[in-house]
């Protein structure tokens, strides 16, 4: 295997719980509206995905989502709301703590341009790459090319970790050294597998 030198790292689900449901019942009562009729126009009509798509900015979100729901949303409801619903998982954070300085690191995620601020706080200093920044979503391989290029890393020098194994499957054809894990133990053996850890 060669050299590593740079790690793309999953949020949710492998860096962070994240509760759908609560992030909808802030939203709603941000908006005064029922979570049901908020995860209707996220969901059922595209709003959200379009989002992470970078097909909406977060002005465009914003403004469709409160016409959809007769409210005025803003960026620190969604932002209150995603903080509401994120729990990080402090024993597979204090991992990243551990790995080499020449190693850079950086949380690649399916998520808009909305969340990343979010992300940023929650992981200070760590670079977020969003899908909707890249132009792409995992599983595409291209997600994962453009993630490298804008780290300037040769995907055969990367590695990836996630929790859905789709999305390493994606990293593979890609070309980067890619698993699965799921709790800290699983990153902390991958890690030293991957000899990243001092």
């Amino acid at each position: 295997m060669p050299a590593l030198h740079a790690l793309l790292l999953d949020f949710d689900g492998l860096l962070a719980d994240y509760n759908h449901r609560r992030f909808l019942a802030v939203l709603a009562e941000r908006s005064q509206r029922a979570s049901e009729e908020v995860d209707a126009a996220l969901r059922v009509e595209g709003l959200e995905l379009a989002h992470a798509r970078g097909e909406l900015d977060a002005a465009q979100l914003l403004q469709a989502l409160s016409e959809r729901l007769g409210s005025t949303l803003q960026a620190d409801d969604w932002h209150q709301a995603r903080r509401a619903a994120t729990t990080p998982r402090r024993d597979c954070i204090t991992l990243l703590h551990r790995i080499s300085a020449d190693t850079q690191l950086a949380i690649l995620t399916n998520n808009g341009a909305l969340t990343l601020p979010v992300i940023e706080q929650l992981l200070p200093g760590l670079r977020v790459l969003g899908s909707a920044t890249l132009g792409v979503r995992k599983p595409d391989p291209r997600a994962y090319l453009n993630a490298c290029t804008a780290l300037g890393s040769d995907p055969a020098h990367t590695a990836f970790v996630d929790h859905l194994f789709r999305n390493v499957q994606g990293a593979r054809a890609a070309g980067l050294q890619a698993d699965t894990a799921h709790h800290a133990q699983s990153l902390r053996r991958l890690l030293r597998r991957w000899h990243l850890l001092s």
